[in-house]
């Protein structure tokens, strides 16, 4: 089943003579399930696909659907109830706030649907992440691995049914960056959750179910991948 599909997405910065092409009239189908990787050479346009298919930013032409319908089609609230619900967001920088402890961290996204703290899934998913001992800590008494799983238990909270992940394993070593690899096929196979992942590393790419390879805003290739 299709989950969420781009037509003719393109996304232009500037004007005139400065205009900058980010994306290039890219149309994409991703399927229910799926663990898609995506690639490619800095500025080729794979975080700005990413932020689009996010809600984060708007298109210049074209759509995404979800279900069917055009995200941009929604008006303010409903857009942002498609972020807070249905999208789960896990970057490069772990965006954790220093002041606050690990469960406060995790427990944000409820707060801002002003939501009760379902103990029962925090227990879950600390439980999942190894977290359960680490509830009370702070990020700065982390490693940088520990505070990536608290950033996945945060995109986590509120059970979203897509994980859009930028360079997740980028600031981490080979071995935390592996570890995070194993969660989120963990995530992917056990949970079903849908996930778009960037990567640069080739390695952690084919551990997916598919690759696709963006160059100047271009879909350049796309793979099956034989993943473990």
């Amino acid at each position: 089943m299709i989950l969420l599909k781009t037509l003719e997405l393109s996304k232009k910065y500037g004007n005139g003579e400065a205009q900058i092409t980010a994306l290039d009239h890219v149309s994409i189908s991703i399927e229910k399930g799926e663990f898609l990787s995506i690639m490619g050479t800095s500025g080729s346009g794979k975080s700005t696909l990413l932020n689009l298919l996010g809600g984060l930013d708007n298109p210049t032409e074209g759509k995404v659907l979800y279900h069917g319908q055009n995200i941009f089609d929604m008006d303010d609230n409903t857009l942002s109830q498609f972020r807070l619900r249905t999208i789960g967001f896990i970057f490069q920088a772990y965006n954790l706030i220093p002041e606050l402890t690990v469960r406060e961290n995790i427990l944000i996204p409820k707060g801002i649907a002003k939501e009760k703290a379902d103990e029962k899934k925090l227990a879950e998913i600390g439980e999942a992440l190894g977290l359960i001992d680490r509830f009370n800590h702070r990020p700065a008494q982390l490693s940088g691995g520990q505070q990536q799983r608290v950033a996945i238990a945060r995109a986590l909270i509120n059970q979203p049914e897509i994980l859009l992940c930028d360079e997740p394993t980028g600031n981490l070593d080979q071995k935390s960056g592996g570890n995070v690899m194993q969660i989120l096929k963990m995530l992917n196979s056990k949970y079903g959750i849908t996930i778009l992942m960037i990567t640069h590393d080739e390695n952690l790419a084919r551990k997916t179910t598919r690759t696709i390879v963006i160059s100047d805003g271009k879909i350049e290739e796309t793979g099956v991948n034989e993943s473990e």
